[in-house]
């Protein structure tokens, strides 16, 4: 049987974590958080919580990036994953549908859940942030000339330990939010098989986005031409 790692990167997600490692723990996988050294009781909760399936990584230095590629490395390293999955720890990411991202891996390498795909939806949602990003996940599909993916910003995913260790070199040099969609875009150019998952995106649960959603917008309009040009020109 593969063993099915959840990593899921925090800062101050006191007001989450309890449920959120509560309805993970039903399905047959570890859960480590990998947490930027938060200054809640993020770390005091989740140690609450500490068994032989349930992990907690403190990471020194903040950064989504950081923080994902650091329990990335510690899933495979020392947790021993064959299976990767990365999601929200706010409850954004519907828990329940774990079963299938994991299923989806017998077929597939990479198994990106989806917004935009049909089936897929958000809620909560103001309408400006829906258009924004909306408009930003369809201009980078026209920069890599409409691959078979609809979303390149959204945490929640699923992939074999050898897709980590064949795209760690190019992604984890991004240390904030970029790390989302760059791993979405080596995966696109990569040789490994990808699928989408539709799913419907439910705002946070509880506690307050550490996202600067227009700063992190023209942060990855930069990177995605900057990428496009050197891949193509």
């Amino acid at each position: 049987m593969k063993k099915v790692v959840v990593v899921a990167p925090t800062f101050n997600e006191a007001e989450n974590i309890t449920a959120f490692i509560a309805a993970v723990s039903k399905f047959n996988v570890d859960v480590l958080i990998s947490d930027s050294h938060s200054t809640d009781a993020t770390a005091q909760l989740v140690k609450k919580f500490r068994s032989k399936r349930v992990h907690y990584l403190d990471v020194k230095k903040r950064g989504l990036g950081l923080g994902l590629s650091a329990g990335l490395d510690y899933a495979v390293n020392k947790l021993k994953a064959d299976y990767l999955v990365t999601m929200e720890a706010d409850l954004s990411c519907d828990p329940k549908l774990l079963p299938k991202f994991i299923a989806g891996l017998k077929n597939y390498d990479v198994v990106i859940g989806s917004r935009y795909a049909p089936g897929g939806g958000v809620e909560n949602w103001s309408w400006w942030r829906k258009l924004l990003s909306l408009g930003a996940n369809f201009v980078l599909r026209c920069l890599l000339l409409f691959p078979k993916l609809h979303e390149f910003t959204n945490l929640y995913r699923a992939f074999r330990k050898e897709v980590w260790l064949g795209l760690r070199s190019e992604v984890s040099v991004h240390r904030g939010w970029l790390f989302v969609p760059a791993f979405a875009f080596e995966v696109v150019s990569s040789k490994f098989k990808f699928t989408e998952l539709p799913f419907v995106y439910f705002d946070r649960f509880g506690g307050r986005s550490k996202m600067r959603t227009l700063s992190y917008t023209k942060n990855l309009l930069h990177y995605a031409l900057r990428y496009t040009l050197k891949k193509y020109v």
